[in-house]
């Protein structure tokens, strides 16, 4: 998408619940009242002007009286939506709007003073002040926060449910593929008229042919390589077969290594690919342990080693039996976060370790102490309380599940209470 198109996106989707009240206002200039506020022709007019002048990159309908009668109903449902945020008296703060421009500019690779300017010197937009941005960005905050929650508040998932779906998510498991792949890309400019798009695709085409003839990928790889200007390459990186399939075509099979694919068209451009290597899904087992813990940091008071001296005392202290580990863990510990949940750290994947505090772990036996070991944050003396085997994919699959059912309930709900909202407001579409 270019920056043409999504400057436009945005600014539909925030003047479309810009409405600027006058006190001087004639009745024909009302296009809609939704209970005790009221929607202008203007504001009507001004998200019109702004996707007929972007029709052709937006490529939808244009017809005069079909869009001018979604631009009211996208209007009168944000007016909805904005009054029951006032009724739950949700507030957005400077902090909240700043840090969404903020994500707005990250996204899309530019700083918040680029997006500015544009907001401010774009031709569209030279009556769109960056203040009214901010509002505007404010009320959609307020949308966003009324609708998440009403919606989780109506949304329930329940374990059975989950359990069935997930059943029938890992059914085919050993189907499951993970492939390594090189790719060719021919990206798409600004530009994207009909004409270069398909003019990109022929040149994709002809690669594809004579890569299909028998000529060296990696000799095709090397040439596009040095070529920036109008070809990106990426080598050998792992994705799941299902994410290729998710991402270009549902139906795309892959065979054999060395086979080509594509050319596909993505988000940036054409892309050819070649299935370097292929992984039948394996059961992706990992350990986790429930940790407890007694922590000696070294300061600007205590040097490393007289930390290790402190730990190494309290540790034959609890072996001789003067104190237990959990006097040492409540008295003793910097640790004072954890010291204060009886050294308890909960559930750590076996990843989040290195070196010989890994092998530490795995040599303890449930309930037992270890020796002083040092890791980045000081002197630990470690007890398991617990162990057990996680199979990441499944539990990958399982939260998956969940949030597939999540989903479509929430598409369910919130048609429901919009058409709840509806019922109980009165609406009235000023028809000229």
């Amino acid at each position: 998408m270019t920056m043409k198109i999504w400057i436009v996106i945005i600014l539909y989707i925030f003047t479309s619940i810009f409405y600027v009240l006058s006190k001087e206002i004639e009745i024909d200039n009302i296009a809609a009242v939704v209970n005790d506020q009221i929607i202008l022709n203007s504001d009507v007019k001004k998200i019109l002007f702004l996707l007929k002048k972007e029709g052709q990159d937006f490529r939808i309908p244009l017809k005069s009286d079909f869009l001018k009668e979604k631009v009211i109903q996208k209007l009168i449902l944000d007016e909805l939506l904005l009054q029951e945020s006032k009724k739950m008296n949700i507030t957005v703060t400077q902090e909240q709007i700043n840090s969404m421009i903020k994500n707005i500019a990250l996204k899309k690779n530019i700083s918040m003073n680029q997006l500015k300017n544009y907001i401010l010197f774009h031709d569209s937009y030279s009556n769109f002040s960056y203040k009214n941005y901010e509002k505007n960005i404010k009320k959609l905050l307020q949308i966003k926060i009324i609708q998440d929650y009403e919606i989780n508040k109506r949304v329930n998932v329940t374990e059975e449910e989950v359990n069935v779906l997930f059943k029938k998510l890992i059914h085919n498991n050993k189907k499951f593929k993970k492939i390594n792949l090189s790719y060719i890309l021919i990206p798409l400019v600004k530009d994207r008229s009909n004409y270069v798009i398909d003019d990109k695709r022929k040149l994709a085409n002809s690669l594809v042919t004579k890569l299909k003839k028998g000529y060296d990928f990696e000799k095709l790889y090397i040439e596009c390589k040095k070529n920036k200007v109008l070809f990106s390459v990426k080598k050998m990186f792992w994705i799941h077969l299902l994410d290729m399939k998710n991402t270009f075509l549902k139906t795309l099979d892959v065979l054999e290594k060395g086979q080509i694919l594509g050319p596909f068209l993505g988000d940036k451009g054409f892309y050819i690919f070649k299935v370097n290597d292929i992984r039948n899904n394996k059961e992706n087992i990992s350990t986790e342990f429930y940790v407890q813990h007694c922590l000696i940091k070294p300061s600007i008071i205590i040097n490393d080693e007289e930390s290790r001296n402190n730990i190494w005392n309290i540790y034959r202290n609890i072996k001789r039996g003067v104190y237990s580990f959990d006097y040492a863990v409540k008295n003793l510990s910097n640790d004072f976060y954890s010291a204060n949940k009886n050294g308890d750290l909960g559930w750590i994947s076996e990843g989040m370790f290195h070196g010989n505090f890994k092998k530490i772990l795995f040599s303890l036996k449930k309930n037992e102490v270890s020796e002083p070991v040092r890791s980045e944050f000081g002197w630990h003396i470690v007890k398991i309380l617990d162990k057990r085997e996680i199979d990441y994919f499944y539990n990958f699959k399982k939260k998956q599940a969940y949030n597939i059912l999540f989903f479509k309930k929430m598409v369910l709900e919130k048609d429901h209470w919009i058409e709840d909202l509806k019922n109980f407001s009165y609406i009235n579409i000023i028809r000229p």
